[in-house]
């Protein structure tokens, strides 16, 4: 696994920066805290973290454009962690292709 890097400052300086911070938390807990966490529950899970790493972002001072942008923001980064799309595309089922 690729290492965080220390600069918190970093994390918050592209939705992705946080996203890679989240992954490694998501992954964290499912070793440690929820072993049996899977599926939908997963994403939530990122999600929430997301918006959690958000709020400290803004309280923090990385983020100043306010709360609900620093709420988006993490989410957003929880919302790529998981797999964005491919957690909807995997909600939705196969779907067959257009003629």
């Amino acid at each position: 696994m690729e290492s965080i890097p220390t600069d918190i400052a970093a994390w918050f300086a592209s939705s992705a920066a946080l996203a890679a911070v989240i992954v490694a938390l998501v992954a964290f807990v499912k070793r440690n805290l929820i072993p049996t966490l899977t599926g939908i529950a997963t994403v939530f899970v990122s999600l929430g973290l997301g918006a959690a790493a958000g709020l400290v972002g803004h309280f923090a001072g990385y983020l100043t454009d306010g709360i609900t942008p620093a709420l988006m923001f993490g989410v957003s980064a929880g919302f790529l962690a998981s797999g964005g799309w491919d957690a909807i595309a995997g909600l939705m089922g196969k779907r067959e292709p257009a003629e």
